[in-house]
């Protein structure tokens, strides 16, 4: 199983050349699971349902953030700017989780499907620098509304890193950083998109980015892709490409 997080930057200029950058970074990985964030939808526009088409992939949209933003040629438009997941196989499920806001950072949300009998969580946490508390307190209720049990793999951008509070709490809860060994930031100076699994026994993970480098000129997102191939199984080992 192939399962994709990337945050895809809005509509943010050049959009339609980074759109066709992030298609064919992701095609080239041949993902089963796309979480996205920052999903734009707008002006005629929708990132998520462009890659999903790219990707022959279906797609279930959680729309939020809601307000008029700049297009690439100049005009303003009511948009959103969400989550997506994007899957192979249809969901049995699909629910909106409204996280805790803050007056500066309002309309949080995560995305939660059921997919081949696993829980798929997207996630986009509060981007505000002083906000390591909020973010804990996000992730803490998110937990709450998500079966321990559950076979779930959980991904999306955390804006946090490893040891910050909010991955910690995710950490408490016992979740398994599957990019745990790999040292190569996802914006930056940064790793601050996750892929992680909870009582998911896995044989083998192959963890590595996608869309770290333009193509053509063009960088397709603001942050790279985080890729993890998983082999369902009793052990486990996890090495990084």
């Amino acid at each position: 199983m192939r399962i994709l997080t990337w945050n895809t930057w809005k509509n943010s200029p050049p959009y339609r050349a980074r759109l066709a950058v992030l298609a064919r970074a992701a095609a080239e990985v041949r993902p089963d699971i796309v979480l996205l964030q920052e999903a734009f939808i707008g002006g005629g526009q929708d990132t998520a349902a462009v890659l999903a088409e790219a990707l022959g992939l279906r797609c279930l949209a959680a729309p939020a953030r809601a307000k008029p933003r700049p297009q690439e040629d100049g005009s303003m438009a009511d948009s959103t700017n969400g989550l997506a997941i994007l899957t192979r196989r249809e969901a049995s499920e699909h629910r909106v989780i409204a996280l805790p806001p803050h007056p500066e950072d309002p309309d949080r949300i995560a995305q939660v499907a059921r997919i081949d009998g696993m829980t798929v969580v997207n996630l986009h946490l509060t981007h505000l620098a002083d906000g390591d508390a909020l973010r804990r307190n996000q992730v803490l209720h998110l937990l709450r509304h998500l079966d321990p049990e559950a076979p779930t793999v959980l991904g999306g951008d955390l804006n946090a890193g490893p040891g910050d509070p909010a991955p910690e709490a995710l950490d408490e809860a016992g979740f398994r950083d599957l990019a745990a060994d790999r040292p190569e930031p996802t914006v930056p100076g940064r790793r601050i998109d996750f892929l992680m699994t909870r009582a998911l026994p896995l044989a083998g993970v192959e963890t590595r980015l996608v869309g770290a480098l333009p193509i053509g000129g063009v960088a397709g997102s603001d942050h790279a892709g985080v890729l993890a191939v998983v082999e369902p199984g009793r052990e486990s080992t996890v090495t990084v490409a």
